[in-house]
């Protein structure tokens, strides 16, 4: 290999590298004050079940502050995924392309790249994917939270408040379907399944809010 063609190698190398040591660390960072948040979250939550009136509204601006950053951050976290696995993908792209059109030097250094890439590719879906499957839980247990909110009202709120609650744990199930087909999804339809699994997220999120204003109010 000429010295030329080594000192390319090299340098791709060590920015590949560079980049994706940045991109872990930035996943660990969030992913350990996502741990920190869900954590107090469920001790508040388990809490809240023996505490007084007086204690529980104390309890729960606890937990809405709480949930509110663990919110900033998770998106924040797969906002980052997601421009990962744009980059990731072009790179792939890139280096296909030049594959077609490789020395023989060259191409056993370009295909070494690209199943790199790839590799990283597949572990930032994964990231993704895990991430997208903390998400779930935690509305799961919102909904499971807004379940015993409804349970402590008068009778005459009942059926109302349970078609609602009902109706959360459907579009809970339905964004569960899409992540299940998101996982299984090839490349090309990665970016159109992601897209409606997010829309089933952000549906799961308006009726919690409405569904909790609702409760809220009821007498």
């Amino acid at each position: 290999m000429s010295s030329k063609l080594e000192e390319l190698k090299n340098t791709a190398t060590a920015d590949f590298e560079a980049g994706k040591k940045a991109f872990h660390d930035a996943m660990a960072k969030a992913q350990s004050q996502i741990d920190a948040a869900t954590n107090e979250i469920h001790t508040l939550r388990t809490d809240l079940k023996t505490q007084t009136a007086e204690a529980k509204a104390k309890t729960i601006a606890r937990v809405d502050e709480l949930t509110k950053h663990l919110d900033e951050v998770r998106k924040e976290r797969q906002d980052k995924i997601e421009a990962r696995l744009k980059e990731l993908h072009a790179a792939i792209g890139s280096i296909n392309a030049e594959l077609k059109h490789a020395s023989a030097e060259k191409k056993a250094f370009a295909e070494a790249k690209a199943k790199a890439v790839r590799e990283e590719y597949d572990s930032a879906r994964s990231t993704l994917a895990a991430s997208l499957d903390e998400e779930l839980a935690e509305w799961k247990a919102r909904i499971g939270a807004l379940a015993d909110s409804a349970a402590e009202k008068k009778e005459d709120t009942t059926a109302a408040v349970q078609a609602k609650i009902a109706d959360l744990h459907a579009k809970h199930a339905a964004a569960q379907k899409k992540l299940h087909a998101l996982k299984r999804a090839n490349a090309a339809a990665f970016g159109e399944l992601h897209h409606g699994m997010r829309k089933a997220i952000g549906e799961v999120n308006t009726a919690v809010q409405r569904a909790r204003a609702d409760i809220a109010s009821a007498s």
